[in-house]
Order: structure tokens, then C-alpha cells, then sequence
């Protein structure tokens, strides 16, 4: 087996927050994963003998939905060049409540269908869905390798008008079809030179359709949004844009 995720959960005790347990996520030979939990902390042990865990397997039809035969299948197998994307299963239980990790899969994969027979230049590319025994395990995506936030964090330079203009019109587009992204923020914008290319799109749904449990990132999206509007992805552009031009560095 090899550990997949890692991260340690606190709970609520006397006001205050506390480290409870190390949770563990790890994949076997055949792809399928597992989870444990561990009292070592992360940070303290960083290697952690996953020999002596005790593991408990992620049923398959818990996390990943069937896939439709019509949805685009992607590369067999991923060329290294692309992105795999999955869900962090660091919240799943072996509980009868569990996160809806299928709703939110399939989500994206609409979202995705459609931004694939109308692709834009700052939109990421989606490459189709990874399936094994008929269940969605990922979505492939074309790699690129830095978030705005990133380049905004290192204060790398870039030419921010254009950054700007490239997002609006990768939203434009996206509303003309009738989707609103719903987690716009700098995390979910990939830099390619100066031009950003909006990913992430497990929040992204059609016009007028309720937001459910997945409803964008605290900080950047409308207060108060239960459906999905245009103004809730011209709310986050605002801030967005107030936050790239703060410094109104051109380069």
C-alpha cells in the first residue's frame, strides 16, 4: 500500500480546538483505497509505519459514481503530462453520513462535457473521465503548473490587465453557456505565462440551479448565495481583481 493523503483532524474540546488523530488515506495494488486513523502527528513523525495500521477499506460504490456511457473517457493510461484529478477522501467514514462525493464528481463532469464541445483558451482543457468496473475514479485534466495565488504569494511578475482580462473572458464564456462557476478565487486559476486558465469545477452549475453543500470558498463568494447566478462569479471577480492589482505591478 502507499499513504495517498494525510492530515490531522482536531475536534472541539473546552472552546478550543485539539489535535485528535492523524487520518490516512492509502491505495493498495489493485487501486483500491483505504483509510486509518494514527495518534502520531504529522508534523512530529513524519514517517509513519503504515504496516502497523490498522486499515478499513472504501467501498468503491461509497465514493464513485457509475459513469455514463456517453461521458468522454480519457487517455488510457494518463500520459504524465496530464493532471488526475480526485476528491480528497480524507472526510469519508465508514458511517452511514458521508460527504456526497458522487454528486459532486458528477457535477464536474457536466460542467465539463459541456466546456468541452465549447472549448475557450482560459478554461482548462478537460481530457475525460479515468473509469475502472464502470465507476468514475477521476477526471484527467491538461497539466499546468502554478496557481495565481501562488504567483501572487511569491510576488512573481506578470502581466496582471492581461491576467484580468483573460479571467473575465474565460467566465463570459462559461456564463454564455448557461454555467456559473460558483469557486472562483485565485486558488482555482492556473497560470500559464501571463495568461490564467479558470479550473475546478465541482461547484460549476447551470444557471438557477440550487448550490447545495458545495457552494465556493468563505472569502471570496456572495454571502447569502443559495442558487447559482451570474453576480456570484462577478461578486468573486471583484474581489479577484482588487486582489491581483493591489500592488498595480506591470510587467
Amino acid at each position: 500500500m502507499e499513504i495517498c493523503e494525510k492530515g490531522e483532524i482536531f475536534v472541539e474540546k473546552d472552546d478550543d480546538f485539539v489535535f485528535d488523530h492523524t487520518k490516512i488515506i492509502l491505495r493498495g495494488a489493485d487501486g483500491e483505497f483505504f483509510y486509518a486513523k494514527s495518534d502520531q502527528r504529522i508534523f512530529r513523525s513524519p514517517k509513519i509505519d503504515i504496516n502497523g495500521l490498522d486499515t478499513i477499506r472504501i467501498p468503491a460504490d461509497r465514493v464513485w459514481p457509475l459513469a455514463d456511457p456517453e461521458f468522454t473517457r480519457a487517455p488510457d493510461p494518463l500520459p504524465s503530462t496530464c493532471y488526475l484529478k480526485r476528491p480528497s477522501l480524507l472526510y469519508y467514514e465508514n458511517t452511514p453520513d458521508k460527504p456526497d462525493y458522487d454528486r459532486h464528481i458528477l457535477t464536474e463532469v457536466g460542467a465539463c462535457e459541456i466546456l468541452r464541445v465549447h472549448p475557450h483558451p482560459n478554461i482548462a482543457q478537460y481530457l475525460g473521465c479515468i473509469v475502472k468496473d464502470g465507476r468514475i475514479r477521476g477526471l484527467g485534466f491538461a497539466k499546468y503548473s502554478i496557481t495565481l495565488s501562488q504567483m501572487l504569494k511569491d510576488g512573481t511578475p506578470f502581466n496582471r490587465s492581461r491576467c484580468l482580462r483573460g479571467i473575465e473572458a474565460g467566465v463570459s464564456h462559461m456564463h454564455s453557456l448557461g454555467l456559473i462557476h460558483n469557486d472562483l478565487n485565485p486558488s482555482n486559476i492556473m497560470m500559464d505565462g501571463d495568461d490564467p486558465v479558470i479550473i475546478d469545477f465541482d461547484s460549476c452549475k447551470q444557471e438557477g440551479d440550487e448550490l447545495g453543500s458545495k457552494a465556493g470558498t468563505y472569502g471570496w463568494t456572495l454571502n447569502g448565495a443559495d442558487y447559482a447566478r451570474p453576480e456570484n462569479d462577478l461578486y468573486s471577480l471583484s474581489k479577484i481583481r482588487a486582489d491581483v492589482m493591489k500592488d498595480n505591478i506591470e510587467c
